[in-house]
């Protein structure tokens, strides 16, 4: 799992990113982690990297040594993640916000992160819900949700509104436990793409990858899918 440490070093490199980029915080990241390691599917990171940098408006990294920082910190809370719940008893839990003036636990951003991850492949959470297991059918249906309650568009009567606001951090963890249990029980069963019904998510218990160092004439790290000399390596 992260440690305090990274956990800090990873805060401050989400922070330190150009603000007109408007990318991910600490907790938006740490749900859109959760959301991509259980999806039935897997996304590749040449796909969800891009998004954690923002628009991209000013270039995120200047040197070689920042853009392997970053992808290590970047894919070492990944593995974390993932590591926490490939476990035969998932360690796993959520990275929230702390208010420190009212004692709060700000979930909001974090499901605004998972939920990014859904839209990558929604038809994947669409197999979830339209499957007969109650339990990760309804996961999928609390995420979204939670998500219109901090998005201020759920029709819910105000007093389940706040029922659930307040109930919101433990949900959370159940929720990602009981998506974590379908995606796993699935993943080798039925018949499909390369024999599966439903192909196997980067919710493994081998860690995903690993940073390493970059070549200039290899793809950037970052996402952009041009060479890393002509991307973030330019300058």
């Amino acid at each position: 799992m992260s440690t305090d440490e990274n956990l800090r070093q990873l805060d401050e490199l989400l922070l330190s990113l150009p603000e007109e980029n408007e990318g991910m915080l600490m907790s938006e990241f740490d749900g859109f982690c959760a959301g991509l390691i259980v999806c039935p599917d897997i996304v590749l990171p040449g796909e969800w990297l891009p998004i954690i940098w923002g628009d991209e408006v000013t270039a995120p990294f200047e040197r070689i040594e920042d853009v392997q920082a970053a992808t290590n910190l970047i894919t070492g809370h990944y593995n974390a993640v993932a590591q926490s719940l490939s476990s035969p008893v998932p360690r796993y839990g959520p990275v929230f916000d702390h208010d420190l003036r009212t004692d709060e636990l700000l979930w909001e951003a974090w499901v605004d992160g998972f939920e990014q991850a859904m839209r990558l492949r929604p038809d994947a959470w669409e197999r979830i819900v339209e499957s007969h297991d109650e339990e990760a059918a309804a996961s999928v249906s609390m995420i979204l949700t939670l998500h219109e309650i901090a998005e201020g568009r759920c029709d819910l009567p105000d007093e389940s509104i706040d029922d659930l606001t307040e109930r919101a951090p433990d949900l959370i963890h159940d929720i990602v436990l009981n998506l974590n249990a379908w995606t796993k029980g699935q993943s080798g069963s039925g018949t499909g793409s390369g024999g599966l019904l439903f192909p196997p998510a980067a919710n493994s218990t081998e860690e995903p990858f690993r940073g390493r160092k970059v070549g200039r004439n290899e793809l950037c790290p970052c996402g952009s899918g041009r060479k890393y000399k002509r991307c973030c390596g330019a300058n």
